[in-house]
């Protein structure tokens, strides 16, 4: 008995050996591209989560803003609603500055009771619910803050993030100082 083998192209050995190296040189071209998209995606969910945290430090200030009395001092009220706004905003990589953010105590025919010491203009003000009642308050709070998305590479133009919250002063019924 006489074993031949017939070869019609390149071996079986030679074709794993031509092989070797595309799949490393297609992981690298590739790459690149899936570190840019994870770095995107988790800054983006950064940015989205200080969005979170802004709206409910605003919130919070409201609610604190609409609990506080401000008949020991408009300005200090204000101050301490600020102040409440820049605790409850939780970012370990950042803060609020005063600039960022905006308290206003304003009475039902939108005259300006209370402001804080100092604020930076934080864009829009809120506006006041509709059909308020005569001698009635709101207390409005709004944050405005910078923000970015880095790809790694390159990072995306600057934004800003903003946050902005109303509240009825709640101390007493139809009891608005100033009104």
């Amino acid at each position: 008995m006489v074993w031949s083998r017939v070869v019609t192209g390149p071996s079986r050995r030679a074709r794993v050996r031509d092989d070797r190296g595309t799949v490393a040189l297609e992981f690298a071209l590739v790459l690149p591209i899936l570190l840019m998209l994870l770095l995107g995606v988790t800054t983006t969910g950064l940015v989205y989560s200080d969005k979170l945290s802004i709206a409910n430090a605003a919130r919070e200030g409201a609610r604190f803003g609409a609990a506080v009395d401000v008949t020991a001092g408009a300005t200090a009220w204000a101050d301490s609603v600020q102040s409440r706004v820049r605790q409850a905003y939780y970012n370990s990589a950042s803060s609020l500055t005063t600039a960022q953010v905006c308290v206003v105590l304003e009475n039902s025919t939108g005259t300006v009771l209370a402001t804080p010491t100092s604020q930076g203009s934080c864009g829009t003000t809120p506006t006041s619910p509709t059909g308020m009642t005569t001698g009635t308050c709101v207390v409005k709070v709004w944050v405005q803050k910078p923000a970015t998305i880095n790809l790694g590479v390159a990072t995306l133009p600057s934004f800003t993030i903003s946050a902005r919250s109303v509240a009825y002063y709640g101390r007493a019924v139809l009891a608005c100082p100033g009104s």
